[in-house]
């Protein structure tokens, strides 16, 4: 190891921004069978990226040779509940600047610090969510917390709102214990999960969850999720809200000014409506949709996700909208629109016009389904 005491390290972290700051292994250990089992199961969904890396996440030595230690991160974003004005759910994560951004500066700073401070130039590789690393495992295995059976990290200190992240070194760093603690006999998490994608505890089907199928998976979401999703917009805090862990959680209470400025609210989330999202163009989308982690999602996906929250909510107030997205070139937002006008007002005209019109299968089929239920 080099000169640079873990101490000293820890302390840079913390001056970083990071709230946790914990050391481990460099590899995901028993979690990396896990995960290849769970790839074999299909269980990711269309994230082929997963698939695609599969060798370098359960080894990380193949994708950058040399490492031995992590340096597990992580950042408690605990706050308000996100919501678009008059409805329409935002996953707290999502709510401020796009982590993608912000945690990962974090982390280059972070790096470039402990360089400065005597780490050798170059040996330290990581991120934030877009590097092929296991980061829950890493984060469980440093002991940033222990593994729930949401399969979510929960911190005994600070709960279970962890935004991850890590640097792989070349270093011998003291690994850290596990944390303490253990979800126990709660399973309050698989009870409220509103689609069952916590198949039995720490399984997690993607498939099923609204974290997916709002935001990863791209066309049409299955009918019969789609009322299940209620009124989330942009992911699913649902196995969080309910953890009785989330009381640790340091920024829970702080709102407005008081919140870091990273998690402070974006625009969007302050003055966009659902309405507003079904009708966002590609223009809006590429200027007013920057820096926020909802770009994601994609404008269809967005477009998409806007329709069902509104055909959940069961608004009249929305059917202009609907109507107008029946016409709409694509042909993913036509089909979530004729569901949810089928959920609001099953007899309107427009969905017998948009049928006569309409060229493809699944979006007649999904027509046809509405007007079934009037």
């Amino acid at each position: 190891m080099s000169h640079l005491g873990p101490e000293t390290i820890r302390a840079i972290a913390h001056d970083v921004g990071f709230d946790l700051v914990r050391f481990g292994p460099a590899g995901p250990g028993e979690y990396g069978d896990r995960f290849l089992r769970w790839l074999e199961q299909g269980r990711h969904g269309d994230m082929a990226y997963l698939a695609d890396n599969k060798e370098r996440i359960v080894d990380p030595g193949k994708w950058r040779p040399g490492v031995r230690s992590a340096i597990a991160l992580a950042v408690d974003y605990g706050g308000p509940a996100g919501e678009l004005p008059g409805g329409g759910r935002v996953a707290r994560y999502a709510v401020g600047r796009d982590y993608h951004r912000w945690l990962r500066d974090r982390v280059f700073t972070l790096r470039e610090r402990l360089e400065a401070a005597g780490l050798p130039y170059g040996s330290m590789n990581g991120g934030a969510d877009a590097v092929p690393v296991l980061e829950r495992a890493l984060a469980v295995r440093a002991g940033i917390g222990f593994l729930a059976k949401s399969a979510m990290v929960i911190s005994p200190t600070h709960g279970p709102y962890l935004q991850l992240a890590e640097l792989l070194t070349g270093e011998d760093l003291p690994p850290d214990a596990p944390a303490p603690g253990s979800c126990g006999t709660c399973t309050a998490c698989l009870q409220a999960c509103p689609t069952g994608a916590i198949t039995a505890p720490f399984e997690i089907d993607a498939r099923r969850c609204l974290s997916y199928t709002t935001i990863e998976q791209r066309g049409f979401v299955a009918p019969e999720l789609r009322a299940a999703q209620g009124d989330w917009f942009f992911g699913c805090d649902v196995c969080l809200e309910v953890c009785p862990f989330t009381s640790k959680s340091r920024g829970a209470l702080a709102i407005g000014d008081d919140r870091p400025p990273d998690l402070r609210p974006h625009r969007i989330v302050q003055t966009w409506t659902l309405v507003d999202v079904l009708a966002l163009d590609e223009a809006r989308y590429n200027a007013e949709f920057t820096g926020t982690a909802m770009r994601r999602a994609t404008r269809s996906g967005l477009r998409r996700n806007a329709a069902v929250v509104l055909g959940n909510r069961g608004d009249d107030a929305a059917l202009p909208a609907l109507v107008a997205a029946l016409a709409d070139a694509d042909p993913v937002v036509r089909g979530h629109a004729a569901w949810a006008i089928g959920r609001i007002a099953p007899r309107h005209p427009a969905l017998a016009a948009a049928r006569a019109r309409e060229d493809a299968g699944r979006v007649r089929d999904e027509i046809d389904d509405a007007l079934a239920r009037g």
